[in-house]
Formats: structure tokens, sequence, C-alpha cells
């Protein structure tokens, strides 16, 4: 096979300068110089568009291989910048690498980046021009309200209470579908972090024995309350939180907050509690033995109220977990992700936590689950 004859840069300069002679022509010169005349016409372009960077190289094989080299090179730095970017979503599924080749489509060549991506430009080309489908727009229908609970929650709500808000509206996406969608949008819950602390225990009353025994299931409301107290941290020092939960929902039905943790503190939440009551049946009232529980008044106040007193055996502190998850809840979606200067801050933001978002959401399921009862009992239209 014959070799391609190659022509140095003088060489095209010097032809290309006698066409410009007058009374030249393009075809004579041609031949005479053993070329074809279209060379001529394209090394005269070149030097009308290049000027004195056109014919980058001499004709020699050494600057023909430099060029390759630097072409290369430049190749190479684009696929290395464009890697720098995007090289991470080769872990993930194709409509990610779509969606980081139409990012960046005014940046770098689309074939580089499908190249770059392991996918092809007919793919990436055929998605582009795509409608999106009907699951899609649901989808995004559904990430909207998603967004909307996830931000009226001040970012504390997780997948499995983001599914059962949304199944109050009517949705019915699946707790999958849910936590995806969270996943996709960077949405999460606060996490749960375990810590084991050892609390020193008091003195029991010798009238008062465990009657909840960790049995925290009730049938019914106001049947089974525990009572604890928490502190939270501000500016102007301690806030004291004390809360009576039901069992039976988990629902805060009495609170007091005060900066000195004493029986008064006690005696103000759990009299909120009371006044919840529609009757003045008992109520089984489980508590820690802190001093504020073992004193005098508060056992004459239960006893007053018809409210039975339950404490824990020495070394049993599992048996008030359901406070001190409640408290736990509070802390890890509310307070730590706030700082306090003032006590008043510190109330205020606890209040609606309490009363504007956990008591609600508790009330809501109760709703739901009223409804399915009353559904089930319905008599039905055929039977009757």
């Amino acid at each position: 096979m014959q070799q391609r004859k190659r022509y140095s840069e003088e060489f095209k300069r010097e032809a290309v300068g006698l066409t410009r002679l007058p009374g030249a022509n393009v075809s004579q010169i041609a031949r005479d110089l053993g070329i074809r005349a279209n060379q001529i016409h394209r090394w005269r372009r070149d030097l009308e568009t290049g000027g004195k960077k056109a014919f980058p190289g001499n004709g020699v094989v050494r600057d023909q291989e430099l060029l390759a080299l630097k072409l290369e090179l430049a190749r190479v730095k684009k696929e290395r910048g464009f890697f720098a970017r995007c090289g991470g979503v080769l872990r993930q599924g194709i409509v990610l690498r779509y969606e980081a080749i139409r990012r960046h489509r005014d940046q770098y060549p689309i074939r580089l980046m499908c190249r770059c991506l392991k996918v092809s430009p007919s793919g990436f080309h055929g998605w582009a021009s795509r409608s999106p489908s009907a699951r899609d727009q649901d989808n995004a229908r559904l990430l909207v309200k998603i967004r909307e609970h996830h931000a009226a929650s001040d970012g504390v709500m997780g997948a499995p209470r983001m599914h059962e808000v949304l199944g109050y509206e009517g949705e019915t996406a699946s707790l999958n579908r849910i936590a995806r969608l969270m996943a996709d949008a960077d949405l999460s819950g606060v996490p749960q972090k375990r810590r084991w602390r050892h609390k020193r225990s008091g003195v029991r009353p010798a009238f008062v024995r465990n009657h909840l025994a960790r049995d925290f299931t009730a049938n019914e409301p106001n049947t089974k309350w525990v009572v604890d107290i928490t502190y939270i941290r501000t500016g102007e020092g301690w806030l004291y939180l004390c809360a009576v939960l039901d069992l039976y929902s988990g629902k805060v039905v009495g609170w007091s907050m005060a900066p000195v943790q004493d029986r008064h503190l006690v005696l103000k939440a759990v009299m909120m509690a009371s006044w919840q009551r529609s009757d003045r049946s008992p109520v089984i009232l489980h508590s820690d033995r802190g001093t504020q529980f073992t004193s005098a008044e508060y056992q004459q106040f239960l006893k007053d109220h018809h409210i039975i007193s339950s404490m824990s055996d020495v070394g049993h502190c599992g048996d008030n977990a359901a406070a001190e998850g409640f408290f736990g809840k509070l802390k890890r979606e509310r307070v730590h992700r706030r700082r306090y200067l003032t006590l008043a801050e510190a109330r205020s933001d606890v209040f609606d936590y309490i009363e504007l978002f956990h008591n609600p959401l508790i009330q809501r399921r109760l709703d739901a689950k009223d409804q399915a009862f009353r559904l089930l009992t319905q008599q039905s239209v055929e039977t009757g």
C-alpha cells in the first residue's frame, strides 16, 4: 500500500501564495506541483481561518505523533474532569447516570460522558426526549407532600411516621416506596442514639408496689399512666419537664415545666392529667422512686384523686421505659437540635412539640383506629 505523501508547512504556504499571484490558475499550479487542486483549496481555507496557527504539523512523522498525543491528552483531561464531578454515579442506576449527563451536557461532549458512564448515546437521547411515565408523575406528586410534611415536622419525621401521616390523607403508597422516595430526595428522620446510664434509686414506700410489672399495654384509655421528669439545658439554667403519658395511646395527658425540680412540679402535671379523665375510675400511675414521688404530699394527692401509685423495685429501671422513650424522642427530634438562650424560649418550644406535633399525631392515629373499628362493626346492606 502506497504511503500517503506529506507536505511541510512551508510547502503549503508557498503553494497557497502562488495562487494569489495575478492571473494564477489553481488547476495549472496543482498539476505543476503534482497535487490535486482541492488540496490547495483546503490549504487556503485553513490559512485564512487559522492564520499563524494553521498547519500544526510540518509533514514530519514526529510532529503528527505529537499532535495526536496532544489530542489524546486533552481528551483524558476532559474525562478526568468529568469523573471528578460525576464518577460516583457509576455505582447508581442508569437513570441517575442519564441525569448526570443532562446536568453537564453544556460542559462536556455527550459521547464522552456516555463512554465514561458506560451508557449508549442513543439510550440517553431516548430517555431525554421521553415524557415522564404515570408512575414518575405520581412519585413527583407524592414527593411534594413528603417534603411539606417533613418541613412541617422540622425535619424529624422518618419514613414510618411519614407513611402513617400520608395514610390519614388517603394515600395508598407502601412504606418501602415512601422510604425510597425520601432516600432519593435525601430526606430522613432523626436517628436514635442508645445511651445507658446508671440512675440511683430511692426507697419505695412500704404500701406501694409495682402494679405495672413492665406491661406497657393498655386496652382502654386512662387505665395505665407513667410519669417521669427530665431536664433541658438553657442559657439561664436547667428547665425541668414532668410528663404523664397514657400507655393506651402514648399521648401526653399531663405536663408541667419549672426551673426547680420539686414535688409541686409533679403535682401540677398529675393534676392536669386528672382533668383529662371523664370519670373518677381508678388509674395506675407508675413512676420511679424519686423523692418527688415518694413524698407524703404526692402520695396523699394520688389517694384523693383515685390514682393507684406504682413503683419499681430496686434495679428495675426498665419499668419506666415508656416515659424514658418519650423523653428520648423529644430530645432527639427537638431539644438537641436547638440552643435555648432563655427558659421562656425552651418552654415555648417544648409546648409546641407536645401540643402541636406529638399529641395531634397521636390523636389522628386514634381517630383512624376508631374509623376502622366503625367500618368493621357497621351493618352490611346485604346481610343487615
